[in-house]
């Protein structure tokens, strides 16, 4: 009977070799899971930023009490449940890469099981709630790798053996193009930032999640632009010269930016507070002061922030707004709850390409702005590909494609430079 079985299986198995449809059937059931999810996340993850903006408005003082317990709290979560939870998602995912399976196995699920993406969605929306200027876009990432592991692991029984790197890098892609409505980019990113030199054995994989990820998460929320369609008017090719200005001056910008987050800070934190929930509690007192005393749009991921510089004609950026979201995503992500950077990536740099429009009194504010956006997530996540397809998918301006790619490339480049000459332990957004 049990060699029946084990031959009906292999039969079974070798079918399924032999049909694509079938072989790739598991991550299509994963794609519609990581679709779903990312707009359940997505629409609680908002109602939080909702509500913290609601108390900002009509009771200010009482964002000194709603932070700090709510940043206190994510961490909590964080500690008790999952601690791998933490931080943006991507170093996790990362890290469960270079892991062998199966003799890491254990290893592999405390960083990648269902249990660790519900902390790491819990944790993000008490962050939102607090005010915390952290994004759900990464989230995302470390989310679809869990739901994919978790779905590889139960597929696995009876569908033929498929390399855990496979199911990671495809939940990944999966997480990206759901959470900001673009398979392409989800693809690029995995293979800029994940598997430079795996793509070629998994990318059937990784493009089917990217794309089912995208189109379960458009059917369920409608087919939609993440940010809409913004005027550019022309762009002309004397439009580069101040690409590569701004991408520059985002590269300048990004450095203490990033070193914000690195372990020499992190240490300073430990050395004035005894405990990690000390520091948790400080931080949100600290994010919302910024929010009350320097500008309220310090709130959230960004995404408003992006929307407000684009659509409204008389929203322009300021140094309050440059200066509260860099403080306001640096402390927030200093607090040890989940949340990623993309988003407040990409805000803080529509920031300064606004500022830098302004300050240069360029004609082309939405240009600048997008450029902005490009060159600023490109030194952040050290990705510059991964930055100017994000931008080009989420505004369909194809015809800035060009000032995207040089500032995108510059701030890079220019961030790298200055990084290679700082001694320093560097920590990885």
């Amino acid at each position: 009977m049990k060699q029946k079985l084990t031959q009906l299986v292999e039969s079974f198995q070798k079918q399924i070799r032999e049909n694509p449809v079938l072989e790739n059937f598991p991550y299509w059931v994963a794609g519609f899971l990581v679709g779903g999810l990312a707009i359940f996340y997505s629409q609680l993850f908002e109602e939080a930023i909702v509500t913290a903006r609601w108390v900002l408005s009509h009771h200010p003082s009482w964002l000194f009490l709603l932070a700090p317990v709510s940043f206190v709290l994510g961490r909590w979560l964080v500690e008790k449940y999952a601690p791998t939870a933490g931080g943006t998602g991507v170093p996790q995912v990362i890290q469960a890469l270079s892991l062998d399976s199966p003799r890491q196995n254990l290893e592999i699920e405390s960083i990648l099981s269902l249990k660790v993406a519900t902390i790491v969605i819990l944790s993000s929306i008490v962050c939102a709630l607090g005010a915390g200027s952290l994004g759900r876009e990464g989230p995302m990432v470390h989310i679809g790798a869990c739901v994919f592991y978790v779905v590889g692991k139960k597929f696995g029984k009876i569908w033929p053996v498929v390399e855990h790197r496979s199911w990671i890098m495809a939940g990944a892609a999966a997480g990206i193009a759901a959470a900001f409505n673009a398979p392409l980019a989800g693809v690029v990113f995995v293979l800029e930032e994940l598997a430079q030199q795996h793509f070629h054995r998994f990318k059937t994989a990784v493009l089917t999640a990217a794309i089912i990820g995208g189109v379960v998460s458009q059917w369920l929320s409608g087919r939609y632009l993440f940010l809409g369609y913004p005027k550019l008017g022309v762009v002309p090719l004397s439009a580069i010269p101040w690409a590569l200005g701004l991408g520059v001056f985002a590269g300048l910008v990004s450095v203490p930016f990033i070193l914000m987050g690195s372990t020499k800070v992190r240490n300073w934190f430990s050395h004035y507070f005894e405990t990690r929930i000390q520091i948790a509690a400080a931080t949100g007192v600290a994010v919302a002061a910024i929010a009350v005393f320097l500008n309220q749009n310090s709130i959230g991921g960004g995404i408003s922030v992006i929307q407000s510089l684009l659509f409204e004609p008389d929203f322009k950026a300021d140094w309050t707004l440059v200066a509260s979201r860099f403080l306001a995503t640096s402390l927030s992500h200093l607090s040890g709850c989940a949340g990623g950077f993309l988003a407040p990536s990409l805000a803080l740099g529509a920031a300064i390409g606004s500022w830098f429009s302004s300050m240069t009194d360029y004609s082309n504010h939405n240009l600048l702005v997008l450029v902005g956006m490009s060159a600023f997530l490109s030194a952040v996540v050290r990705a510059p590909f991964t930055a100017w397809v994000i931008v080009m998918e989420m505004t369909d301006r194809r015809s800035a494609i060009f000032p995207l790619m040089v500032a995108s490339i510059a701030s890079y480049g220019t961030s790298r430079f200055i990084q290679q000459r700082i001694p320093r332990r560097s920590v990885r957004m």
